[in-house]
């Protein structure tokens, strides 16, 4: 059984960990790793249930992992699922994520673009891909001027290859679940930078957030929004 009174560990313990191959296993939710996560965490936010089915991964017996979890408790629920499942849990990393950089950790930050942002975004990044995976009929009733690429949620992850991993890849949502979760998908495959456009379609089209005067000049079919 997993002794807890020795799961809780430190950035040394973590590096050293990791550099003999211990796996990190991120258990916080999809848009707090889409934020911030170690570099080669795999992502699996699925508290008291099924924690041994990963994210297009599995956990296997000859694997040795460390939780990284968002509190020590939330991390323990985990390791002692885990544990169960004959898992070899090393222990659980629950330091706040703003301090990993610092300590010398790798981390990877999501590109979360604001919609008061956006505009200068897309100025910035000329070469960004801007992917909708909205469905179809979302598409076509609320149109976003500004998408290079269609790849609704329902037939996620087709067509995730034709991505190029050395654009910039935003995603965009009605709001901003299937973007993170999109993100989070790729984020695993190794691309640099991802990210989603925070509050999605809804959020900036909202005349409180986004200026309707500004919207009528850069969206074709303005009316429909606002």
């Amino acid at each position: 059984m997993l002794d807890l009174s020795v799961v809780v560990l430190s950035y040394d313990d973590v590096r050293r960990q990791t550099a003999r191959g211990v796996k990190l296993v991120d258990i916080r939710t999809p848009r707090e790793f889409v934020y911030l996560h170690l570099v080669g965490a795999i992502p699996l936010a699925a508290p008291r249930f099924g924690y041994a089915i990963l994210s297009a991964h599995r956990l296997s017996p000859e694997d040795r992992v460390i939780i990284v979890a968002q509190s020590p408790v939330q991390g323990q629920v985990a390791a002692q699922e885990i544990d169960a499942q004959g898992v070899d849990v090393v222990g659980v990393f629950a330091a706040l994520p703003r301090t990993w950089e610092a300590k010398g950790l790798t981390v990877q930050k999501g590109e979360l673009v604001f919609p008061d942002r956006f505009l200068a975004y897309l100025r910035d990044h000329p070469t960004v891909d801007l992917v909708d995976v909205r469905e179809p009929v979302e598409q076509e009733r609320f149109p976003f001027p500004h998408v290079t690429r269609s790849m609704p949620f329902s037939s996620w992850p087709h067509g995730i290859e034709q991505l190029d991993p050395t654009r910039p890849i935003i995603f965009l949502a009605g709001k901003d679940d299937r973007a993170i979760l999109a993100a989070r998908d790729v984020m695993i495959l190794g691309f640099a930078q991802v990210g989603y456009l925070v509050g999605g379609y809804e959020g900036f089209h909202h005349p409180r957030l986004y200026d309707p005067r500004e919207a009528a000049r850069t969206t074709a079919h303005h009316g429909v929004f606002i």
